[in-house]
């Protein structure tokens, strides 16, 4: 499989508000809001693993770098749209903001955690990248499966969804592109099986998991949902070349008490 990164570049899915029909998203219920407040906060956040990547080896990888610019610019208009729909609503909720521990992790991510974490990763080489590969296609995986799930629940939500689903995929053919072109060596493998291994569900570092529960119950306590989870999960088993990961599954585990 081979992604053209300068095509990519070239034809950014441009998710502006404007491109939304805000009318066919009027009158949504509260836990359909809740699960765009927490997409919405997520696909905003997730900017910060340009800060994070930029500092490491990452940096000199060219289709690397360009595909972030591309995806940067992607993920600012939808968090953009995201964030006009919720507007429309009354704005976005106080819910799912750092709980006390957060506030002291984003005040370490955003200080100190670059510096070290450049440090680090320039001392163990350019297979960090694997790594960070890993963990961007767990991310833009487990969001997509949120999409999937949103539009089959909430029928007003299917044009939203059937939108944003294509770049979800573009970024995840990216991931995939990459990760198999390194997962031949050693040391990239386990970088990448290390990422996968330790990942977390999207937006649970700063808020913890009981802010994200209700969403997660919403979306995926249906058994209906869990041939998707339990896809994802044997897409990256395939793609790492490790069949005891779960990583989707191991996530999500984190939620019940």
């Amino acid at each position: 499989m081979t992604f053209d990164v300068k095509a990519y570049t070239r034809t950014p899915i441009d998710l502006r508000p404007d491109n939304l029909d805000l009318s066919a998203l009027a009158d949504l219920d509260g836990p359909t809001l809740a699960v765009l407040d927490y997409l919405w906060q997520v696909e905003h956040g997730v900017l910060d693993l340009m800060r994070d990547v930029l500092v490491t080896p990452t940096h000199a990888e060219s289709e690397v770098t360009a595909f972030l610019v591309t995806w940067g610019y992607e993920q600012y208009w939808l968090a953009r749209s995201l964030h006009e729909v919720l507007t429309a609503h009354g704005g976005p909720s106080d819910a799912g903001r750092d709980s006390a521990v957060g506030v002291v992790l984003r005040a370490w991510d955003e200080r100190a955690r670059p510096m070290l974490h450049s440090v680090r990763t320039n001392l163990l080489g350019e297979q960090v990248v694997a790594g960070h590969l890993a963990a961007g296609w767990l991310d833009t995986a487990a969001l997509a499966l949120c999409y999937r799930r949103l539009g089959s629940l909430v029928p007003a939500c299917t044009a939203l969804t059937e939108a944003v689903l294509p770049m979800k995929d573009r970024h995840l053919d990216f991931y995939t592109a990459q990760l198999r072109e390194r997962i031949g060596e050693p040391a990239a493998a386990r970088h990448a099986r290390r990422a996968a291994s330790s990942w977390r569900w999207p937006g649970t570092r700063y808020t913890g998991h009981d802010a994200v529960l209700p969403v997660v119950e919403t979306l995926l306590a249906d058994p209906a949902a869990r041939t998707d989870v339990t896809t994802v999960d044997t897409r990256l088993q395939q793609l790492l070349d490790v069949a005891p990961l779960t990583a989707v599954r191991s996530a999500l585990g984190r939620f019940v008490r």
